[in-house]
């Protein structure tokens, strides 16, 4: 591979596989979605915490290929989708990451649920002991707003995909099949 063309190649798998990644960020939002329960289940929390760690995993320095360029942070003409990206980082560096009680409690809307979220609950029961730990979830209806991100960063990598795939090809010219990136293509 001529080694002009490594940065092109790293810049090529790191949009694929945030392509992907948002990808399932939508699919596991479609499922809490379309699943009848609310945020109080057993396992929205879990699911939240997995939503919120890949949805930032392209952001993040990755071994070899770098994280998304910072036009990819930023939202000039969509508040909401800020909103939206501001609270997945925190939600992924203070309540699954790194474990803030405090500092997650600040993601949840209702003064009343933040104070509750800080709480580390001790149960004694005639068997036994048992822990209530405070649980970070958010309205569910926040999930539509993950997926329009989501849709829209899609959309941001999609345009970049087709120009560096465009640029990579030059004149060669590629049949039907499989290519491995780096090795078989360009």
């Amino acid at each position: 591979m001529d080694k002009n063309q490594q940065p092109k190649i790293r810049a090529l798998r790191r949009l694929v596989l945030a392509h992907i990644t948002f990808q399932q960020v939508i699919a596991a939002c479609d499922f809490l979605i379309s699943h009848d329960s609310d945020e109080q289940a057993q396992f929205y929390g879990i699911f939240f915490s997995g939503i919120c760690v890949s949805y930032m995993r392209p952001f993040m320095s990755a071994e070899q290929i770098g994280p998304l360029p910072s036009d990819y942070s930023t939202f000039p003409h969509n508040p909401e989708h800020a909103q939206t990206h501001e609270d997945l980082k925190n939600g992924r560096n203070w309540a699954y990451a790194h474990n803030s009680p405090a500092h997650a409690a600040g993601l949840l809307a209702d003064a009343r649920r933040q104070e509750e979220q800080k709480k580390i609950r001790l149960v004694v029961h005639s068997s036994g002991i048992s822990f209530n730990p405070p649980e970070v979830t958010w309205p569910k209806s926040r999930l539509h707003a993950i997926v329009l991100l989501c849709r829209f960063q899609i959309e941001h990598v999609e345009r970049e995909l087709s120009d560096l795939i465009k640029h990579l090809r030059a004149d060669k010219n590629y049949e039907d099949g499989e290519y491995i990136i780096g090795e078989t293509f360009p």
